[in-house]
């Protein structure tokens, strides 16, 4: 009996987004729609039923709004989405991860993608309700923010298959790059605190770096479950906040 069946079922949902990808650009049927499509349906297969799948802006209370994300993945269970027939907003405090789709991840559209994702920088993060500590014979409120994990995933890249996107990576403040075909690492940064998207701080997030070869949509899947397991999940909004916006 293979001993290996959940790398198997990965390996095979793989497979089947570089196929249906591969087939879609040699027949010129491919689109950014589709693209999408294909990334969100893997996704809805990884992704545990408590979050949702999107696309849209992301917001805060103080009026400030992202760049369009191709795709986001926010905490549904007590955030519903706000939307209207042409896009969808998603509360900072809610999201999960943040992740630009391409075709062929070249220096251009690398860049862009960076600036795309690192737009939630400029959000600011309201919590409601006490965040509480016993400091002593006293009880305090803390203040916490909100990072939301950024990923690249590309089906193809014309960038040199031999490059180390490790600086990238750090400097840049990403956390998977994920290129489909090709002989490509993923690259998966781990972060060094251990609380997942929310922090204590406003640093900006360091960790360390892997290259994974082989059965990288398993390593992938599992970065981003094992990540979601450590998030805590009493975030509470504070919608008094959005109603009353900037000042």
């Amino acid at each position: 009996m293979n001993d290996k069946i959940l790398k198997n079922i990965f390996d095979n949902l793989e497979s089947s987004l570089k196929n249906e990808m591969r087939i879609r650009i040699q027949h010129n049927l491919e689109d950014g729609k589709y693209r999408e499509y294909l990334v969100k349906r893997i996704l809805s297969k990884i992704v545990p039923s408590k979050y949702e799948i999107t696309n849209g802006f992301v917001i805060d209370s103080q009026n400030n709004k992202s760049d369009e994300m191709d795709i986001i993945i926010y905490d549904k269970s007590y955030v519903p989405p706000f939307f209207d027939e042409t896009y969808t907003v998603v509360p900072i405090e809610s999201v999960i991860a943040v992740i630009q789709v391409k075709t062929t991840l070249t220096w251009e559209q690398l860049g862009k993608s960076i600036d795309n994702l690192n737009s939630i920088d400029k959000l600011k993060t309201k919590i409601g309700g006490k965040i509480i500590s016993a400091k002593g014979a006293g009880i305090i409120e803390e203040e916490r923010f909100v990072a939301p994990y950024k990923i690249i995933v590309s089906y193809k890249s014309d960038i040199a298959k031999d490059y180390d996107f490790s600086q990238e990576m750090e400097n840049k403040h990403l956390d998977m790059i994920y290129i489909v075909d090709g002989d490509y690492d993923l690259y998966i940064k781990h972060r060094i605190e251990p609380d997942g998207v929310v922090n204590l701080n406003q640093n900006k997030v360091k960790g360390n770096i892997e290259k994974v070869k082989d059965s990288k949509l398993c390593n992938f899947a599992l970065q981003l479950l094992d990540k979601m397991k450590l998030i805590n999940n009493a975030i509470i909004i504070n919608y008094k906040e959005y109603i009353k916006g900037a000042k």
